[in-house]
């Protein structure tokens, strides 16, 4: 066996035997840290939804690094000091791992430091290892949560729905608890004239042309089928990729260009019509939603090979 391969195979079978193989376990030691901040009443009319922020894990060597990116895109975010930022999940690449957690604390510190509130998604990545204590560290950086796996952020006439998609993750009754309440929400929105945008949010997409993953039909189920007329705006990520999707008058847009390592999607032969027409891989990315009157805009800005931002894409909601 050549020493290449016999490399691989250890570091693939630590990865099995859940050992710490991932870059960013190596972060200073002490405790997981906390972060806590909310929505000032005089923020700026406009928000960032963005995702995908883990570090290459130690088994990617097939895939690059971005860890220059990753600061690109959280120095950005601090420069814009938008009302908050909602980041749809794989914050880190193990979530059991303090050291993972205390890496994402210090590399955000530009934006923690401007006191901008951060709200995050669960994404498969914050499962890694051992559930009871990834969770564990999840809700200590993140105490305004409340250990809730779902919940709501009201923003002016803004209405973000957070879910979790990591259906495998869930019991049956919480699955059912979710389902109940994400309907609910929506219902009691459609009724509230202070509603005028719902936008949800999930982790795992419900519709791509990933090369690496699939549409998820337990989010085409469980929410998707649920969206009622003022929800038309639909956020999620796990593809390290942009890609935006409109179908039956509503947006949905993948946005997992953060600071993971790309990943390509399909140009040739694409299962949904992209109106997004990019390369096959899509730079790093995030999505600036600006409330403008009545009206909710969304604008797209990537990362340049000049490492300047540029918007590339974007869409209205009226």
């Amino acid at each position: 066996m050549r020493p290449r391969i016999v490399i691989l195979a250890v570091l693939f079978a630590a990865a099995a035997a859940g050992l710490c193989v991932g870059l960013s376990c190596c972060g200073t030691a002490g405790p997981v840290p906390s972060y806590s901040a909310a929505i000032r009443p005089d923020a700026p009319p406009f928000f960032v939804i963005f995702g995908d922020t883990r570090r290459r894990l130690t088994a990617e060597v097939f895939r690059e690094r971005a860890d220059a990116e990753r600061l690109l895109v959280i120095r950005a975010l601090a420069d814009e000091a938008p009302a908050f930022v909602l980041n749809s999940g794989d914050l880190v690449g193990r979530g059991s791992k303090a050291g993972d957690w205390r890496t994402f604390h210090e590399e955000n510190q530009p934006i923690f430091s401007k006191r901008i509130p951060y709200y995050p998604l669960l994404g498969n990545h914050e499962f890694y290892g051992d559930d009871r204590l990834a969770l564990d560290h999840y809700f200590n950086v993140f105490p305004d949560l409340r250990r809730r796996r779902w919940y709501e952020i009201r923003f002016r006439s803004v209405l973000v729905a957070a879910l979790d998609s990591n259906f495998d993750e869930l019991e049956d009754p919480e699955s059912q608890a979710q389902d109940a309440w994400f309907a609910g929400l929506l219902a009691a929105a459609e009724q509230d004239p202070a509603v005028r945008h719902v936008v949800v949010c999930t982790h795992h997409p419900p519709y791509t042309n990933s090369r690496v993953h699939g549409d998820s039909k337990p989010v085409q189920e469980h929410f998707v089928r649920k969206l009622t007329p003022k929800a038309k705006v639909f956020m999620s990520g796990h593809v390290h990729s942009y890609e935006r999707f409109e179908k039956d008058g509503r947006q949905f847009v993948v946005t997992g260009g953060g600071g993971a390592p790309l990943t390509s999607v399909d140009v040739e032969t694409p299962g949904h019509p992209d109106a997004f027409k990019g390369p096959a891989y899509r730079p790093f990315h995030y999505c600036r939603f600006t409330l403008a009157g009545e009206k909710l805009r969304c604008d797209v800005l990537m990362l340049q090979d000049d490492r300047s931002w540029k918007r590339v894409d974007g869409f209205e909601i009226p």
